[in-house]
């Protein structure tokens, strides 16, 4: 029996030898296998793009300038002065043109309307004109497969009084942050913030500002109801001679401006308002900006970072490109707002390229002087403007507001910012839906060229321009005449709001 379990116990370890080297042998034969046998090459797979539906297009356009007054929380205003009273005449023009035929639908009306008005068509263009005071609220549904073509302007006059200008605002879509670079709240001047929430649901906004001498250390927090709007008077905030506000919001997006007021005395030193400018970057550029013997310019830089800003300007002229004099190496300290003169710059059209080592934004500064008054004998009227830095665009339009009502002449110039010379057409759109005849225009690079006023452009019927080409940056300057002197307005080119919509989808199985 002994003899018997050990021969199973040795048949049983050389079955297993055997069995063990031949599993090395498939082994290896398999190893030998997939070296003779070469893998397919690799290629490349196109990833699919998905095509997004073109979105609709909102547009919000500033409030109507206000005197600060004892209702609604504002400053107290002693009427025994009388320069406070006199009402602005306002005008308000929404326009969406039609891509190659008829454009879209579209409704407008105050923001918080429960029932806006359809903007009606005119041959392949909607127009939409008013006389509201309160923000304008824009939606147009898509032109075809594409976001629509579409711009508006929020315009008010006062001949006198302290509301005394011609402030020009452009209607811009809500955003969750934007940029403000203009105005002061030091004795004599107001700020008005507006924010505009033209969702469905409430929202808090934080203004963050930025002043001569550094950022305020509290931030101010606005809670903001759906559909609604709220206002801010900033010389309740912090006295400042220089301002610059940062909006953000929470859990929406709000349309801000800011109404810019200042007096010397009892005498008006313009009315202007201010619309978002861009974000912070290393490269900017701001115009065209009608430079006037009549009056003063400048421009104004805030540094948001914690780093010394150091800064170059250049004049893009009818001439071509040259640095700004005394400006090619500014120092501009963290958290702080500075002006810079644009005295030297010959009169006509011209914008300003910002270079720096820092993230800045900004905007500039245009006046008008008039002549002095019975107020004071010795200090004459002034009107301002701002206009915001903006992208330089390849297509966009200019609204036509108060054109032989409220403005006595507009003109418009174009800068190319780039290096090679551009093509552009420059076409009236008619309140009729007609376009006019193009106006074909080079701009050589680097150099502002002023294509012409509403006379020469045949504008007088006009509910817009359109501008295709480029890239390039576009304005246009408004004109009101008064028996004291000039009033002044500029709008920045509202660029198409199309992109290409379509995205890449990866495919993973996580």
């Amino acid at each position: 029996m002994a003899k018997t379990g050990r021969l199973g116990t040795l048949l049983r370890v050389l079955s297993s030898t055997v069995t063990g080297v031949g599993v090395l042998a498939l082994a290896g034969a398999g190893v030998a296998a997939g070296m003779l046998w070469e893998a397919p090459e690799s290629s490349t797979v196109q990833l699919p793009a998905v095509q997004v539906d073109a979105s609709m297009l909102d547009l919000v356009c500033p409030p109507t300038p206000e005197v600060p007054t004892g209702e609604g929380g504002d400053i107290d205003y002693d009427e025994e002065f009388g320069t406070g009273g006199t009402e602005a005449q306002v005008s308000n023009r929404l326009v969406v043109v039609g891509r190659g035929g008829a454009a879209g639908e579209a409704t407008a009306g105050p923001v918080g309307s429960a029932s806006p008005e359809t903007v009606p068509a005119h041959g392949d263009v909607r127009l939409y004109d008013s006389t509201e005071s309160s923000a304008l609220r824009l939606t147009a549904e898509p032109s075809g497969e594409q976001t629509a073509l579409a711009a508006g302007a929020a315009l008010a006059r006062s001949d006198a009084g302290d509301l005394r200008g011609l402030a020009a605002g452009s209607c811009t879509p809500p955003a969750p942050s934007a940029w403000l670079v203009g105005g002061q709240t030091e004795p004599g001047a107001s700020a008005r913030l507006t924010l505009a929430n033209p969702g469905p649901t409430p929202v808090e906004v934080t203004a963050q500002l930025w002043g001569a001498t550094g950022a305020l250390e509290e931030p101010v927090t606005v809670p903001v109801p759906a559909n609604d709007s709220r206002q801010v008077l900033l010389e309740s905030v912090s006295m400042e001679p220089r301002l610059a506000v940062q909006v953000r919001v929470d859990g929406g997006a709000v349309a801000a401006s800011l109404q810019d007021t200042v007096l010397n005395g009892l005498v008006p030193a313009g009315t202007a308002t201010v619309t978002p400018t861009l974000p912070p970057a290393q490269e900017l550029q701001i115009g065209p900006v009608p430079i006037n013997s009549s009056g003063t310019a400048s421009v104004r830089l805030v540094n948001p970072t914690d780093e010394v800003a150091t800064v170059a300007l250049e004049v893009l002229g009818p001439q071509g490109s040259t640095s700004l004099a005394g400006a090619e190496d500014l120092e501009i300290d963290p958290n702080t707002v500075t002006d810079v003169s644009l005295d030297g710059i010959d009169t006509g059209y011209s914008s300003i390229a910002v270079h720096s080592d820092q993230p800045v934004t900004g905007a500039v500064l245009v006046s008008r002087t008039g002549q002095a008054g019975e107020l004071d004998p010795d200090q004459p009227v002034v009107d301002r403007a701002w206009l915001p830095a903006t992208g330089a665009a390849e297509h966009g339009l200019l609204p036509l507001v108060g054109l032989g009502s409220l403005v006595d002449r507009a003109a418009l110039s174009v800068t190319n910012p780039g290096e090679d010379e551009v093509q552009l057409s420059v076409r009236p759109i008619g309140a009729d839906g007609q376009a006019g005849e193009p106006t074909e225009v080079t701009v050589p690079a680097g150099t502002t060229v002023p294509v012409g006023d509403d006379a020469d452009l045949d504008l007088a019927d006009a509910a817009a321009v359109e501008i295709t080409g480029g890239p390039v940056l576009a304005s246009l300057t408004l004109a009101g005449h008064v028996s004291d002197g000039n009033l002044v307005g500029v709008l920045p080119l509202t660029p198409d709001a199309d992109r290409d919509e379509s995205v890449a989808v990866r495919l993973s199985p996580y």
